[in-house]
């Protein structure tokens, strides 16, 4: 069996004012848990920390852990990163509905080459097929206020980097630019919408109908992300903020902390399902509900364990799974829709 894991824990940064306290605990424990309960090996754990973690220096440790693979579903890669995170304009100008690139931010972030989400799906969807590759994000897109934490009086830093006002200035345009474009497709199928409508029912339909059209509008040309092949545990909504926390007497990353946690009282043996309802019930406090994004059969898969049984036989087709679970009652549209998002 063949287990990597890459940990990046960065507290400082080429600039003092973004300084965090935790994320240097987080990468410790992060450790000691995969090594006591998972099986992981000291030469298979690579720890990158405040000055290793530059950009390049991540980049590295990423084509280093996605390799030299077994095969057979025998392999396990693990990517833990507790840092910043913040938001960029999107890059493609017509990719994002919401105009804006998500960034994790390593020790000497450059906002003019900004480590982007959209390079790190381009290496995650390299990962073979087989491969059980879980990616936890104990940072933030968003700088929202725990005001749970202030009324508790818990001292906490949030984990999102403000970006300057070029930034925000920039992404504000391009959210300008993508209304103007929705509103003049809308308006234009509107008036074909409306044609055999009575006049006098037209201003009731007219919101029903513009949401409508919007909806169609963002669908149509910024695409539906589909579902990833990996595991994504991520530390908060897209809206919320992680929190670098004092926890027990020492800093840390609230949602590391709550992971660990549910992993210790389990003794290493859950489900990520089991993990991020656990992981969850521990920070409930908090203002973050952690997440977890990934195809529904890996929600019962054990955490960090290998994927074995589900990896695909090369010699069934879908043919013969259909013909295999029309005898078991299947519908034949269900098999249908199946078989679609397969090929």
């Amino acid at each position: 069996m063949s287990k990597r894991a890459l940990i990046v824990g960065i507290n400082n940064f080429t600039r003092p004012s973004w300084r965090l306290r935790g994320c240097v605990n987080d990468a410790v424990e992060m450790r000691g848990l995969l090594t006591t309960y998972f099986g992981f090996q000291d030469e298979g754990i690579k720890v990158l920390n405040d000055g290793d973690a530059t950009a390049q220096g991540v980049r590295d440790g990423l084509s280093w852990l996605l390799s030299d693979y077994a095969g057979g579903g025998q392999d396990v890669r693990v990517f833990h990163f507790s840092s910043h995170g913040t938001q960029v304009a999107d890059q493609s100008e017509h990719e994002e509905w919401e105009c804006k690139d998500e960034v994790i931010v390593p020790y000497d972030h450059d906002w003019d080459d900004p480590f982007r989400d959209d390079y790190l799906r381009e290496i995650f969807e390299d990962v073979p097929e087989g491969v059980n590759f879980t990616f936890i994000a104990d940072c933030c897109h968003s700088g929202s206020i725990q005001k749970a934490l202030f009324d508790m009086d818990v001292e906490f830093y949030p984990r999102f980097l403000t970006p300057p006002s070029e930034v925000t200035e920039r992404i504000r345009e391009l959210e300008d630019q993508r209304d103007v474009e929705a509103d003049a497709w809308a308006a234009a199928q509107l008036a074909q919408m409306l044609q055999d409508v009575p006049q006098e029912q037209w201003a009731a339909k007219m919101q029903e109908y513009l949401a409508l059209l919007r909806r169609r509008f963002r669908e149509n040309t910024y695409g539906v992300i589909p579902e990833e092949k990996h595991v994504l545990l991520a530390a908060c909504e897209d809206r919320q903020t992680a929190a670098d926390a004092r926890i027990e007497g020492e800093f840390r990353g609230a949602f590391t902390w709550s992971l660990s946690k549910a992993i210790k009282d389990a003794n290493g043996d859950l489900t990520y399902d089991e993990l991020i309802t656990h992981a969850g019930g521990n920070i409930a406090d908090y203002d973050q509900r952690p997440q977890l994004e990934c195809p529904p059969e890996m929600r019962d898969v054990k955490v960090f364990g290998p994927l074995t049984r589900w990896t695909r036989s090369p010699e069934i087709t879908l043919d013969e799974v259909s013909r295999d679970n029309v005898g078991r009652g299947l519908p034949t549209d269900v098999l249908d829709e199946v078989s679609r998002d397969n090929v």
